[in-house]
C-alpha cells in the first residue's frame, strides 16, 4: 500500500477541496486566518488491506516459512543466549528456528488475514496460513529521463525506473480522527493525482488485545506501518548501550528484534515547495521483542496496542508506526 503521509496528504487535499480553496491556503490568505492550518489535528490511525470481505494485516517478521512448503508459515522462538558474541552485550535472548531447524526462509509481499493475524498475537507459533499481495498489488514499472533544473530539457545518460504500485481487487482502509469528510466521494491519490474513490465503512477493524497470563512480563509489537525513529531502528526512547528505556511510565528492557531493511520516506512540501527530509524507517512487519521492568500489562495495552510510536514529529499523525501488541 501508499506510504501513510501519501494517504495523508490525500485527506487533507480532500477536505480543501470540500472547504477551503487550496490556492488561496498555499498563499497564506487572511481569510483563512494566516497560516492557520485547518487539517491540523488530523491523526491516521489505521491502515489495512480489504479483499472482498475479508481485513489483512502485513505479515510479522518473525514469521517464516519451510523452503519447501510456500503456504504455511511458523514463527521463530525466543530464547536465551548462550555463547553467542554479539555486539550488543546486553543482549539477552535471539529468534531461533524451532528444534534446530535452519531450512526457514523469510515471506516477502504477504499478509495475514484477521483471524490469523489475532491467533498470531496470541501466541500461535505453527500451521499459520498467509496469502501472497502479488495478485492483488500489481507492479506498474515507469520508465523516464531526468530533467534538468535550470532549462528543464532532457538529460543524456540519466534514465531511470521505477517500480509503481496498483490495487487490484484491494481496498484500503483508513481509520482517522480530526477531520469531517463526507460519506463518500473522489479523493486524488500521490504525486501524480490518481482519482480514487472512498465511501465510509462501517464494521469495526479493532483488533482485541491478546491473553496474557497474570504474571506474564514480556510481550511483543508489530509494526503495520513503517517507523520513523531519531535512531534509526531504535526508538529515541532507548539506550543503545543497556537496550533498556522509559516509555510513557513504562520501564522496559529489548530482549530481541526482527528487524527489515530500513526503507527510504521523503517527499515534498506543497506550501514551501521544498522536498521533505529523507528518512530512514523501519518497514512494516518489523517485530521489537520487550520485558517489562516497571509497569503492568494492562498499561501495556494503553500505551502500545494499536497506537503509533514514532518519535520523529509529524510523522506519528501521519501513521507511521501504527503497532499491535502480541505474546511472546
Amino acid at each position: 500500500p501508499p506510504f501513510p503521509s501519501v494517504i495523508y496528504g490525500a485527506l487533507r487535499s480532500a477536505y480543501f477541496a470540500n472547504h477551503i480553496d487550496i490556492f488561496q491556503y498555499l498563499k497564506g490568505s487572511d481569510k483563512l486566518d494566516g497560516n492557520e492550518d485547518p487539517t491540523k489535528n488530523l491523526k491516521i490511525s489505521g491502515i489495512l488491506l480489504k479483499i472482498s470481505d475479508e481485513i489483512y494485516f502485513p505479515i510479522p517478521l518473525d514469521c517464516v516459512k519451510e523452503k519447501d512448503n510456500s503456504e504455511e508459515a511458523f514463527t521463530l522462538l525466543l530464547e536465551s543466549v548462550n555463547g553467542l558474541i554479539s555486539n550488543y552485550p546486553e543482549l539477552e535472548k535471539i529468534l531461533v528456528y524451532p528444534d534446530g531447524n535452519n531450512k526457514g526462509e523469510n515471506i516477502s509481499n504477504a499478509m495475514l488475514n484477521k483471524l490469523d493475524f489475532i491467533d498470531y498475537l496470541n501466541g500461535e507459533t505453527n500451521n499459520i496460513l498467509y496469502f501472497k499481495t502479488n495478485n492483488y498489488i500489481k507492479s506498474e514499472p515507469k520508465i523516464g529521463i531526468a530533467r534538468s533544473s535550470i532549462t528543464h530539457s532532457s538529460e543524456e545518460g540519466k534514465l531511470y525506473r521505477i517500480d509503481m504500485k496498483r490495487l487490484d481487487g484491494a481496498t484500503l482502509l483508513v481509520d482517522f480522527e480530526g477531520l469531517y469528510l463526507p460519506k463518500s466521494g473522489m479523493i486524488k491519490l500521490g504525486g501524480e493525482g490518481k482519482a480514487v474513490s472512498y465511501n465510509k465503512y462501517e464494521k469495526d477493524i479493532s483488533i482485541k488485545f491478546p491473553e496474557f497470563e497474570e504474571n506474564d512480563k514480556e510481550f511483543k509489537i508489530i509494526l503495520s506501518t513503517p517507523a520513523i525513529f531519531k535512531k534509526g531502528w531504535l526508538p529515541e526512547w532507548m539506550d543503545e548501550n543497556t537496550l533498556t528505556g522509559n516509555y510513557n511510565g513504562l520501564r522496559l528492557k529489548l530482549l530481541a528484534g526482527a528487524v527489515g531493511k530500513p526503507i527510504n520516506i521523503a517527499g515534498f512540501n506543497m506550501k514551501t515547495k521544498m522536498p521533505k527530509p529523507m528518512y530512514k524507517a523501519v518497514p512494516t512487519g518489523s517485530v521489537y521483542y520487550f520485558k517489562l521492568i516497571n509497569g503492568t500489562i494492562e498499561e501495556v495495552k494503553e500505551i502500545f496496542h494499536q497506537k503509533v510510536i514514532s518519535d520523529v514529529y509529524p510523522y506519528p499523525e501521519q501513521g507511521f508506526g501504527i503497532c499491535y501488541v502480541g505474546r511472546a
